[in-house]
């Protein structure tokens, strides 16, 4: 079922009705992760990790801080980022 997603960049942001699935396949090529059921972030705007009461967030370029669940986590680790 499609639903609003909303795509920032250093554009700007936008609304787009499609499945966050679908706009992550549409990413294709530039790195990055699914870190919560409705979150995707690229690899470079990670800026930051941060670790608090055993829950994780990732701050980004543009001073978002956006959860990572706990299914996302290993992926996570993985690639190098902790707190």
């Amino acid at each position: 079922m499609a639903a609003d997603v909303e795509v920032t960049t250093s554009r700007g942001r936008e609304l787009v009705l499609m499945r966050l699935l679908d706009a992550i396949a549409e990413a294709e090529g530039v790195p990055g992760w699914q870190i919560h059921r409705s979150h995707w972030v690229a690899k470079a705007a990670v800026v930051k990790v941060h670790r608090a009461e055993g829950k994780v967030a990732l701050e980004l370029s543009n001073g978002l801080r956006l959860p990572v669940s706990r299914g996302f986590l290993p992926q996570i680790r993985a690639a190098g980022l902790s707190a």
